[in-house]
């Protein structure tokens, strides 16, 4: 068609969407923005479509029913395809209890409603999702509400140009308006992400490109321009991450980027043009389609069966994914596009409907097996997955608190003095039942203060976005400890977090995690030498009152502990256990400190480590259960040891 010739170098930027979303899945560090890749399947989906269909109803020869062969001829044969095997897989390794999600989710995907289903379910970056194999079907349940939505309309305007563009117009601005400027007050921040109202723009974004270009309104020549587009499309692939509310400003890179490129990165006149359209980065384009809807379940079920991935499965990941898409356009997606769509109209949406029924027939398969009452085995599989995620009660009760007024009240009941306060992060807070067990067997009443990702250091925090909120908070804790009667202080943190840097849970390759002061300045120097002056300090301020109680670094798994244990169960596979020495290797020179810090004041020092790795290999879990909800923070009987610990003679407790 006019305007809609085929250009190579959109499938080059094809590929690079999808190889910036397979890496970061996989989870490479280095790509932490590589979601944004949708974004530019967005915009390049509704520059072709959209462009097609204006062209057709220029030409007076648009129809609903052929549009709808089209879209199904494209799409349906292949995802369906990987539908099937996904369901299938996933019924051979899940739990029972894990299938309610699953045919959920597969039943949101065929009928193209899954982000709905995410967005009031999961949210697309906390852990629980990364085990949900249909996660990323939310792209292509927006694109289909799209191009359903888009004929109704089509058809209620009377198939005018004229009124098609408006809507492309409206469509544009209403949605980015409420992308840019609604905050948390329509959708909270894990809803936004799968949520269409926010979405719809970057497709309009598209289509207006291509209309704009149909009627003569094109950018000049300019050489860097394309450059550009091309930096603005892979820049934040390297830097935005999950911290950034998203769709939002943000998000403008990448689109304007794409649309950019569109209009500008044609091979004659640009060398980024030329780049794009190599045949290497064509070919990967061709097969994104197939790469993008096989890459995620294979991600989940690799992680599901051997846990933490390594660099070298990762590069097999992202090898095995584009494999598959190339086996998915070559052996399915090109012969299903040779049907002719005027001749075979009728065999394509009795072949929609046959895979729509078959697909639904297997969600209610994976419906029935989930309510089919679990084996002795799967009781105490069962037994382990209650403790993934399983915080106590009071988990969201106890953050950022100020004051003894409102700090959570742990231990004895009554109108007692105060004869402790626990006081630390998220590992403090994940402890409540520990220190609550802790008052209750020594006859004190006490306090929990913790704050998320905030050390008990004073003046100074990690680098984020409560960065102030943790300062305050932490000051507001010494405040109190200023003026209170003498009492017992227990600090307990994941030291290593801050003294050493961040362990990524990814990778497993440690990273400096910068430190900044009240006014939001990165420190210099590396995160011990921050972390060691300030620990000092803050020993020395609250050592000369009360007695302090430090409990060092308990063991930190790499994966997470519950999880590990079913795959172990389930499958007999053996997860490489925590080691003393690797143990050490981590976090030995902090742990060492801050045990030399606190004996050096008359302190008492609580070392979960060398009760829980005593025999060389770190305990995680007591009689099946696990002591971790994930790889960090106390489960129930977690908290049990860590109780018992506190309660040890000459351990823990007043004087």
């Amino acid at each position: 068609m006019q305007d809609l010739s085929y250009r190579k170098e959109l499938d080059g930027l094809r590929a690079i969407a999808v190889v910036s979303v397979i890496l970061f899945h996989v989870g490479f560090p280095s790509m932490p923005g590589g979601y944004i890749g949708v974004d530019v399947f967005f915009v390049l989906s509704g520059y072709l479509i959209c462009g097609q269909t204006y062209l057709r109803l220029s030409e007076k020869r648009y129809s609903v029913t052929d549009f709808f062969a089209r879209r199904i001829r494209r799409l349906s044969t292949a995802y369906f395809a990987c539908f099937l095997v996904t369901a299938l897989v996933a019924q051979m390794l899940f739990l029972r209890s894990d299938m309610a999600e699953v045919y959920a989710n597969l039943v949101g995907s065929v009928t193209f409603t899954n982000n709905y289903n995410l967005l009031f379910s999961q949210g697309y970056f906390n852990q629980d999702s990364h085990e949900n194999p249909f996660l990323h079907t939310w792209s292509l349940s927006i694109e289909e509400q799209f191009y359903i939505g888009l004929p109704i309309l089509i058809l209620l305007t009377r198939r005018s140009v004229s009124a098609f563009t408006k809507m492309l117009v409206v469509f544009f601005v209403v949605s980015l308006a409420m992308a840019l400027f609604s905050g948390q007050q329509i959708y909270l921040r894990d809803q936004r992400f799968f949520a269409t109202s926010l979405r719809i723009w970057e497709l309009a974004l598209g289509g207006l490109v291509f209309v704009a270009q149909h009627k003569g309104l094109r950018l000049p020549n300019i050489p860097f321009l394309p450059l550009i587009g091309l930096a603005l499309v892979i820049g934040p692939v390297g830097w935005i991450d999950d911290t950034y509310l998203y769709p939002g400003w943000i998000t403008l890179a990448p689109t304007l980027g794409t649309a950019l490129l569109i209009a500008t990165a044609y091979p004659k006149h640009s060398r980024a043009g030329r780049v794009l359209a190599s045949p290497p980065m064509a070919y990967v384009g061709r097969i994104s389609y197939g790469a993008y809807l096989w890459h995620w379940p294979l991600i989940v079920f690799t992680s599901y069966l051997w846990g933490a991935l390594t660099d070298e499965l990762r590069t097999v990941l992202v090898l095995a994914s584009l494999g598959l898409g190339a086996m998915s356009y070559h052996l399915i997606e090109t012969p299903v596009r040779r049907i002719n769509v005027r001749v075979h109209k009728e065999r394509l949406y009795a072949m929609f409907a046959g895979q729509t029924i078959i697909l639904l027939l297997v969600a209610a398969f994976l419906a029935y097996q989930s309510q089919k009452e679990d084996s002795l085995a799967d009781q105490n599989l069962q037994k382990i997955k209650n403790e993934i995620g399983n915080f106590h009660d009071k988990w969201d009760d106890c953050w950022n608190k100020m004051g003894p007024d409102e700090y959570c009240q742990i231990g004895a009941k009554g109108d007692g003095p105060v004869g402790y306060i626990a006081w630390g992060d998220s590992m403090a807070n994940s402890a409540y039942d520990a220190f609550d067990g802790y008052g209750k067997a020594t006859g004190q009443r006490g306090f929990l203060a913790t704050a998320a990702a905030c050390a008990p250091l004073p003046d100074i925090s990690r680098e984020y976005g409560g960065a102030d909120i943790c300062i305050d908070f932490n000051q507001g804790v010494l405040d109190y400890l200023k003026d209170a009667p003498p009492m017992e202080v227990i600090l307990l943190s994941r030291w290593t977090y801050y003294g050493e840097g961040y362990d990524d849970q990814r990778s497993n390759t440690p990273n400096e995690a910068p430190m900044v002061d009240r006014q939001g300045n990165i420190l210099p120097g590396t995160n011990f030498e921050i972390f060691a002056p300030a620990f000092e300090a803050l020993l020395d301020e609250i050592g000369t009152r009360h007695k302090v109680t430090i409990v060092n670094l308990w063991p930190v798994a790499p994966y997470s502990v519950p999880v590990a244990m079913l795959r172990e169960e389930w499958f007999g596979s053996r997860t490489v256990p925590i080691t003393l020495d690797a143990y050490n290797a981590r976090n030995g020179r902090l742990v060492d400190f801050i045990a030399q810090a606190g004996q050096a004041r008359g302190m008492r020092i609580v070392a979960p480590h060398e009760v829980l790795c005593a025999t060389g290999t770190c305990i995680l879990h007591d009689d099946g259960v696990p002591l971790y909800v994930d790889q960090t923070h106390l489960g129930p009987a977690g908290s049990a040891i860590m109780r018992d610990l506190l309660l040890a003679p000459g351990v823990a407790g007043p004087e």
